[in-house]
């Protein structure tokens, strides 16, 4: 795939991994880009690298604009290896160029790489004259390690976020509004559930910094570049999920053995609605758990639902628990429901996890033995609205 130029002067030089398929336990179904960045003026600057497997495309990206031993400075926003990790064939093809990190940046990279580079830390705020432009460094940590930043290029109101604002899309084409903005915002809303949500204090401070900055294209480390007005839709929401605005909207995860918690989840569904929640139903055996964690983490209701097995959570149930702690959210407004045969225990233990997580537990939670009849469909129709009208009562 050839460069893009995304402002005079400004170019996309990354690389595309079509087979991506998982990063830090997030599914990739659509893969992943490895984007990094050419400006060309008075100076040459390349911003952050490409993951190792991808360091030729990314040569030959950069070559057909400039000679890669033309370019004065590197600047890593964000050390990790999907960002950094072509950083030795870069440093070496370019002897004359200063590598430029955050204080903690520069540590990070040595640890890693053991370069002995010509690098220096750069403070927050700081400037680089590079000619007829001079770019901005704006310390981000957190996101999503500590020594990340931002560069920001006043000239073509360009921020080059790295892992903030991204999305795991593998394209041929570079903008957001090229692939439908509401499709990649579910991407970006996935990739914020799994690696920024957990940082979102940090996240609204960085925020905070951008806000007297005018800016055209926001040109982040995944996926697409969002630019225009399109620009605006990004930061809201992004901010809106930072902020914890819950969504109007309830989230049903639920596994079964032969089909009494599913019938189950299907009543306590209609339940929810009739409250007023529009209602998503996941069957944990046939899902994707990032996908349920994107959706679960802002909704107003999260109903889990298990069978017993072997008197304790149907497996497919307790793993979705690990995956809760991602967005590291406490206070999740949640209900338990499930079947059992003789013994029960799924739902007793389903709910001491959770409360030991810190979520508030709707009671009384619901049980069923086998198969529900007519009655026991009811009450769960009833479990359903009830919860959801707790869940809409709450703070």
């Amino acid at each position: 795939m050839p460069h893009v130029e995304l402002a005079a002067g400004v170019y996309w030089v990354g690389a595309v991994d079509w087979d991506a398929r998982r990063f830090h336990g997030l599914t990739t179904p659509r893969g992943t880009t490895y984007n990094s960045y050419l400006i060309v003026d008075e100076k040459t600057v390349l911003i952050d690298g490409v993951r190792a497997p991808q360091a030729d495309i990314h040569r030959e990206h950069i070559a057909a604009i400039a000679d890669p031993a033309s370019i004065d400075y590197v600047i890593s926003n964000h050390a990790e290896p999907d960002h950094s990790g072509n950083l030795e064939t870069i440093m070496a093809a370019v002897p004359k160029a200063r590598l430029l990190a955050t204080k903690d940046g520069v540590k990070r990279l040595e640890h890693i790489y053991h370069g002995g580079w010509n690098v220096r830390a750069v403070e927050d705020g700081e400037e680089l004259d590079i000619g007829r432009r001079s770019l901005r460094f704006i310390h981000a940590p957190l996101l999503h390690w500590p020594e990340t930043m931002f560069t920001y290029d006043p000239a073509s109101a360009t921020l080059f976020s790295c892992d903030a604002f991204g999305a795991h899309i593998a394209s041929t084409q570079r903008f957001a509004d090229q692939l439908g903005c509401q499709a990649v915002l579910a991407e970006t809303k996935k990739y914020f559930a799994f690696l920024i949500c957990a940082y979102r204090k940090a996240l609204l401070q960085a925020m905070a910094k951008l806000e007297p900055l005018e800016i055209n294209t926001v040109a982040p480390s995944h996926g697409p570049c969002w630019r225009g007005g399109d620009v605006g839709l990004l930061l809201e929401n992004y901010a809106s999920w930072a902020r914890l605005e819950l969504e109007e909207k309830a989230v049903i995860a639920f596994a079964s053995m032969w089909g009494a918690t599913r019938r189950m989840v299907g009543a306590a569904a209609e339940g929810v609605a009739a409250a007023g929640l529009p209602v998503r139903v996941y069957d944990l055996e046939r899902s994707d758990l990032s996908e349920i964690i994107a959706d679960a983490f802002n909704s107003r209701l999260v109903l889990l639902a298990s069978p017993t097995f072997e008197s304790g959570i149907y497996p497919p149930v307790e793993a979705l628990i690990p995956y809760l702690r991602v967005p590291r959210i406490k206070g999740m407004h949640v209900g338990c429901l499930g079947s059992f045969g003789w013994g029960g225990g799924s739902v007793p233990k389903l709910i001491r996890l959770l409360e030991a997580e810190g979520h508030q537990v709707y009671q009384p939670a619901l049980t069923n033995r086998f198969f529900p009849d007519a009655e026991g469909l009811q009450a769960c129709r009833d479990f359903g609205r009830a919860a959801a009208e707790w869940a809409r009562a709450a703070e």
